[in-house]
């Protein structure tokens, strides 16, 4: 069985997809997904499944969901995947059978390949990792209650791709990342990092005068809406394309 949480919320075998039941169920498996290996207690299940203001039959219908989700997890080969604890139930799977833990294990070894100089097939590592991601967390399914898990995952996978780029800019692939970094500048448009990056992309490809059109950009959007200045290092990087200075990307 494997479990995906990067994307919609999914279980798998051999690539086949395994209904897991209705709302309510899904919503207790994402709520034990983004804490694996930790109980998660039957009032964080019923605030997460209705909020503030939830049935007098809450606790009785979250039995209800997990036991569905038992016999739907049991046909995927995996019985005992939810455990009862006297303070709440909790998610048992390996690891390599949750996409999420996947991703973090295959990100922790990507830093562990880049400190040691193998920055290549750290590249190939981060890729593998970013490749799991199939959409937002829990597209579909998030809730309020939820809401802190999926951001976690979401800054790790940013984080991975800075990581990911600035590799690839000390490959000497600037011209090969120029595309994903604008586009990602836009979606992310307070991300000084990215912003950074794609300045060294451009200045490195021979295209200066839209490296600094990229700064004039993020400076705009930092002063217009949050009333400040970019960062000394986003500043210094400016400064070093305009005197011509060799300039590194922002460190992560």
């Amino acid at each position: 069985m494997f479990l995906h949480v990067l994307g919609p919320l999914r279980a798998t075998v051999d690539d086949r997809a395994v209904p897991l039941g209705g709302r309510r169920a899904r919503t207790v498996l994402a709520a034990l997904a983004l804490e694996p290996d930790w109980a998660v207690s039957p009032e964080t299940l019923v605030e997460t499944v209705w909020g503030p203001r939830p049935p007098a039959s809450a606790r009785t219908q979250i039995r209800i969901c997990v036991s569905a989700l038992r016999r739907a997890l049991a046909s995927l080969g995996s019985p005992e995947a939810i455990e009862t604890l006297s303070y709440g139930y909790r998610l048992r799977i390996g690891p390599d059978q949750l996409d999420s833990s996947v991703f973090e294990s295959r990100t922790a070894r990507a830093r562990d390949l880049a400190e040691n100089g193998r920055r290549a097939e750290a590249v190939l590592e981060l890729r593998n990792a970013l490749a799991l991601w199939t959409g937002p967390v829990l597209a579909g399914e998030s809730t309020p209650a939820l809401e802190p898990g999926v951001l976690r995952l979401e800054e790790l996978r940013i984080r991975a791709t800075e990581e990911k780029l600035r590799l690839e800019l000390a490959l000497g692939r600037h011209a090969d990342v120029v595309g994903e970094l604008m586009a990602l500048t836009v979606a992310h448009p307070f991300r000084e990092q990215l912003h950074g990056q794609l300045m060294l992309a451009l200045h490195r490809s021979g295209r200066t005068a839209e490296a600094l059109a990229a700064y004039r950009r993020i400076r705009l959007t930092l002063v217009d809406e949050l009333g400040i200045e970019p960062g000394p290092r986003l500043s210094a990087l400016e400064r070093s394309i305009l005197l011509g200075e060799r300039v590194e990307c922002l460190s992560a």
